[in-house]
């Protein structure tokens, strides 16, 4: 078989249902992708209009592929130059592809191509492509149209400078080519109207005009360096303008010649298609050449108000609904983005002119009509959403956001008002209060009419939009208690509008001037929204007014006691009988938010909820963002309950979710791991004990570790959590894989990072003092090292130093085997001295005594005598230093008083400490959880805060004097500076005689 025909096999198995043939075959291809030849056998094999089309799809889909991977020179098993100059003459030859999908797979190769190729590699292609688009066949038009499209946009997106100079060169070769095609497309597809040619060859024409035009746009943004410079492109914006007159005028023709032939509406919506272009084109062009714009801008505010809010135009209105309302969308965002923009990058004189033509534009009366037309109209709740209001309400009341207003008409008529709110508010406040006058003064009844509802709806709707524009125009607490509270009271069907709005614009002003005593007032409504009887629809937009008030600062929690129980039990009524996704999450967060504001107050209204989450778990397998939700009420719960929710059930479920959420062969983990591990280090620190499967869960730290991502920090406070817990079992099962790894970590983390990691090895020195040293040992010779060698920043330095420090406090032994395995015959003094400099400027007192402690550990111990005895002075001088900054006089007593010992009961000092440890994440943590108690133990015992310093100090004193003697011991305090002598003997008894002036 040859190697052709293999290829062939091999794709038409690729293209199969079949798993047994299909994956053999894709084994094949990728191992066949690196062989020389391959990739001109798929262009054969593609190129050969006799083949099956499903193969020869595949086989251009697959070359698509290798020339992103194998194009470039310098990839691996990059496609040798031979075969590559061969490819190219082949696809030079073939823009006679019949089938439209392999035509377009062509057309995007050859455009990756050019990526890597033009201009030098390939020079001939776009001469090609202008000589086939000039032919009288029409495929070969179409088609050389079509690999043009892709050869300009890839080459538009490229950014080096050598690239932008060649691309506005191409394009000044082309433009008028390209404007030409546009113009004679279109013009001849107004000839096939007019002459009612069949509509092949009208969508044919049509089509090549839309493909001529994004050319034209690429060549316009991309390839022209201040288009207002060129006059063919300021003549070709003028044309656009005169351009999309005429196609709304023939859309109208063509919807009456499809309506009479019965041809389904398909070349109507290529013309829409083709009209929307053009819009899109001119906002762009604003978008990114504002100052070529500028002459433009009257005749765009024209243009867009004319067919936006003239109804009597009849082009895109019939019977006063809007028919097109995607054109309306990109007349009103063009209207939006010149009013919005800031005119950064436009010259004074331009700025002038702008301003000019948005005064003369918008002038009271005109702004009064637009106000009028937006309220009106465009503000009105349409058939179309009362159908989907009805048909699926959790779609109807979810929030866009986003970039909505680029494609839904009512946001966009939203974003376009407040921004018109924005720029002339002294003018529209007063139109506003007019129609909230008339709103007012339009009193419902049971009986009140649909066309009333729907006017209240659309101005209670303006209203809440500008709030911030209203708060010192309008006193809401009247309105609300005088006409709002009463409204919300009508039952009847279609005063679900007039609910749903009341609770949305409650919940906009809370944030803005709504008195505190009014609050209450507000629940009832909610709760009262909430009910299983009430709208759907109503009753989730009342949940997000719930939380918009309670995020409010002047919330208080006591006035919302009351209705805590009953707003939870609703609440969760609501969230089972949800159906959607987005609506589950939106509800779960609202709980979850009210859990955590609530707090201790929560702790008898969860148990129902808590239940209810596995089974939730289970039924959003396919729905990552609501499994985050649910996390995150876990760890509000947790949280407000200051402990793990009881419960086997429930506890086993949590640590599932924990596991899934933090295993990286977890395809879901991509979404879970930042609330997971959030979620796992709160377990760990409410756990009493530990106990085999909150051990188990430690399987998938290490995996994370090796990451190095920016979750690292949350992982090493999670080991940290279980050394706290309990060191004895997890540091022998995890301890030696974590510190290994972090060691590796170090040389490619910054100084952050390393931070983290020593503060974590600090962790395991003082909380497991028993097993720590041999956990660490193999590491500690790098960091004496390096902290000899005092080439990091400062607070690595530092970081080091408390390393040794500690260790030499906990084993001497181990110290000095360390300082012999430098092998450096200076080491130790090295060490000393860098440490009685930097003690200088250790800025945390806790820290300062620490080194202290280790340094005076030292005086007693022989093998190093003449090192300490060289620095006996330095040392000294760092104790009276020492000293002075950690102790306090007793005002009874007049004692002095190590300030470092601590206390049971001082609590406030102790959760500062252990914050600055790095034990707890706030110095506001609140003490009634186990981990802080663990800290706590932890702190009690730690040397620096059991150890007197000048006591130690003192017996320090009187051993060194027995064992060196009273000569040695009285020539060692002469070197010392009497300043100083005489501070610490405030502190102890130096053993030696002061000269008397000296004591005076």
């Amino acid at each position: 078989m040859s190697a052709e025909s293999a290829v062939f096999e091999a794709l038409m198995y690729a293209c199969s249902q079949n798993a047994q043939l299909l994956r053999p075959a894709e084994e094949k291809l990728a191992e066949w992708e690196v062989q020389p030849g391959f990739h001109l056998t798929l262009v054969k094999l593609f190129s050969d209009q006799s083949i099956d089309a499903n193969v020869r799809w595949m086989a251009s889909l697959y070359f698509k592929n290798g020339v992103l991977k194998y194009w470039r020179k310098n990839a691996p098993n990059a496609i040798e130059q031979e075969e590559k100059n061969e490819i190219k003459k082949i696809l030079l030859l073939r823009f006679n592809e019949p089938v439209q999908q392999i035509a377009i797979q062509i057309a995007v190769l050859i455009g990756n191509i050019a990526r890597f190729d033009c201009p030098l590699g390939w020079p001939e292609l776009v001469p090609t492509l202008v000589e086939v688009v000039q032919s009288n066949d029409l495929l070969l038009q179409h088609r050389g149209l079509l690999t043009l499209l892709h050869v300009v946009k890839v080459l538009s997106s490229k950014r080096l400078q050598r690239d932008r100079n060649y691309f506005e060169d191409l394009t000044s070769q082309l433009y008028e080519f390209i404007l030409n095609l546009w113009d004679g497309f279109t013009q001849l597809f107004y000839t096939n109207i007019r002459d009612r040619a069949p509509i092949e060859m009208c969508a044919g024409n049509l089509e090549k005009a839309i493909i001529s035009l994004r050319i034209l746009k690429k060549l316009t943004i991309y390839g022209v360096f201040g288009p207002h410079l060129s006059p063919k492109c300021m003549m070709f914006i003028r044309v656009v303008f005169q351009r999309l007159r005429e196609l709304l005028d023939c859309r109208l023709q063509v919807k009456q010649i499809e309506t009479q032939q019965l041809t389904g509406g398909k070349l109507g919506g290529q013309v829409e298609r083709y009209i929307i272009k053009h819009m899109k084109f001119l906002n762009l062009f604003f978008e990114t050449h504002p100052a070529s714009f500028v002459e433009f801008i009257p005749g765009a505010f024209e243009f867009s108000f004319h067919y936006v809010f003239h109804e009597g135009t009849n082009l895109i209105f019939e019977d006063n609904v809007i028919t097109f309302p995607n054109f309306a969308i990109q007349c009103l965002n063009l209207i939006k983005g010149i009013l919005s923009h800031n005119l950064i990058h436009v010259d004074g004189d331009r700025e002038q002119i702008i301003n000019k033509a948005k005064n003369d534009f918008f002038t009271p009366e005109r702004l009064s009509y637009i106000f009028e037309k937006i309220i009106m109209h465009y503000f009105l709740l349409t058939s179309e959403e009362f159908e989907l209001w009805d048909s699926d309400p959790e779609s109807y009341v979810l929030d866009e956001g986003g970039d909505s207003w680029k494609y839904n008409l009512r946001s966009c008529t939203e974003a376009f008002y407040m921004i018109l709110f924005q720029k002339y508010s002294p003018m529209l406040i007063v139109e506003l209060q007019k129609f909230i006058n008339k709103s007012q003064a339009l009193t419902l009844t049971e009986s009140s009419s649909i066309s009333d509802l729907l006017i209240k709806d659309s101005i209670y709707n303006a209203t809440g939009l500008a709030v911030f524009n209203l708060f010192d125009e309008i006193n809401f607490d009247e309105w609300f208690t005088q006409q709002l509270l009463e409204e919300l009271k009508f039952k009847g069907h279609n005063y679900r509008i007039i609910r749903k709005r009341i609770i949305w614009l409650i919940g906009r002003w809370t944030g803005v001037r709504f008195s505190k005593s009014l609050r209450p007032e507000v629940y009832r409504a909610c709760l009262e929204l909430l009910h299983p009887s009430e709208d759907l629809a109503v009753r989730l937009t009342a949940s997000k007014t719930l939380k918009n008030i309670m995020e409010d600062f002047e919330f208080d929690a006591e006035q919302f006691l009351e209705f805590l129980e009953p707003v939870i039990t609703l609440l969760f009524t609501l969230l089972k009988e949800a159906n959607e996704c987005d609506t589950k999450m939106t509800v779960l967060y609202v709980m979850s938010f009210i859990i955590e504001k609530m707090s201790m107050a929560i702790k008898l209204e969860v148990d129902n909820l808590v239940q209810y989450l596995p089974l939730l778990w289970d039924e959003s397998r396919e729905h990552d963002m609501l499994r985050c939700a649910i996390i995150s009420t876990l760890l509000q719960t947790i949280k407000a309950l200051y402990a793990i929710p009881a419960g086997e059930t429930v506890v086993a479920f949590i640590y599932q979710v924990i596991e899934l959420s933090t295993n990286i062969n977890e395809p879901s983990h991509v979404y879970l791991l930042d609330d997971g591990l959030e979620l796992w280090v709160i377990v760990v620190q409410y756990s009493k004990a530990l106990n085999n499967d909150l051990l188990r869960l430690c399987d998938n730290l290490l995996p994370l570790i090796e990451q190095s991502s920016s979750n690292l920090r949350t992982c090493l406070a999670i080991s940290q959590t279980y050394i706290f817990l309990c060191p004895d079992i997890f540091l022998p099962r995890y301890g030696k894989d974590i510190v290994k790894t972090c060691h590796y970590l170090q040389t490619d983390l910054r100084v952050e990072g390393i931070v983290v990691i020593y503060r974590l090895f600090l962790t395991i020195l003082r909380a497991a003092p028993n097993y720590s040293i041999e956990l660490l040992r193999p590491y500690l010779v790098e960091v004496f090292r390096k902290y000899y060698e005092h080439e990091a920043y400062p607070q690595v330095n530092h970081m080091y130093l408390q390393i040794i420090a500690r260790v030499l406090i906990l084993d001497q032994v181990t110290f000095r085997m360390v300082i012999s395995e430098l092998l450096i015959p200076d080491a130790l003094e090295k060490i000393i001295t860098t440490w009685i400099s930097d003690m200088h400027v250790i800025p945390r007192a806790n820290d300062k005594k620490l080194l202290a402690l280790a340094l005076i550990s030292l005086l007693t111990v022989s093998e190093v005598n003449e090192v300490i005895f060289e620095n006996f002075s330095g040392i000294l001088t760092n104790m009276s230093e020492t000293l002075n900054d950690i102790t306090n006089e007793d005002e009874q007593s007049g004692a002095k008083l190590d300030s470092l010992i601590l206390r049971d009961d001082n609590e406030e000092e102790l959760s500062a400490l252990m914050f600055g440890y790095g034990f707890i994440d706030t110095e506001n943590m609140q003490n009634e959880t186990p981990h802080y108690d663990r800290c706590k133990v932890v702190c009690l015992q730690d040397p620096t805060h059991v150890i007197v310093l000048k006591d130690y100090l003192q017996s320090q004193l009187i051993a060194l004097k027995t064992a060196v003697g009273a000569e040695r011991y009285q020539s060692l305090m002469s070197r010392i500076d009497l300043q100083i002598l005489k501070e610490l003997s405030e502190f102890v008894s130096l053993g030696i005689q002061l000269p008397v002036q000296e004591l005076q």
